[in-house]
């Protein structure tokens, strides 16, 4: 059985302060998902990311509350936050889509 360490970001912050933080920075729940996918092409790391909408939705009603690390790192630059504000990095254990289907 292979196990791969994944890095995700944990919201610590609640629904209510990303929206806050969302809208104190006067953008809308598309115009921040947008200039977050801005903000990750110009990371040239792969693969290459982006942010949807529903993203910023789920975050916001606490449908979500984890999500790749590199993506709550943009939220945080394009909200003008400091690293650590909205999401803790953790990494967690995941073992292989391949491997659970044969066990």
């Amino acid at each position: 059985m292979q196990v791969t360490d994944t890095v995700m970001a944990q919201m610590h912050a609640t629904p209510e302060q990303f929206v806050a933080a969302r809208e104190y920075a006067q953008f809308s729940t598309r115009g921040l998902a947008e200039e977050v996918s801005r903000e990750l092409r110009k990371d040239r790391r792969k693969p290459p990311m982006a942010c949807s909408r529903s993203t910023i939705s789920n975050l916001e009603t606490g449908v979500a509350r984890r999500i790749h690390h590199r993506r709550a790192a943009a939220i945080e630059r394009v909200l003008k936050l400091p690293p650590g504000h909205l999401f803790r990095v953790e990494v967690f254990n995941v073992h292989s889509n391949k491997e659970r289907l044969t066990a």
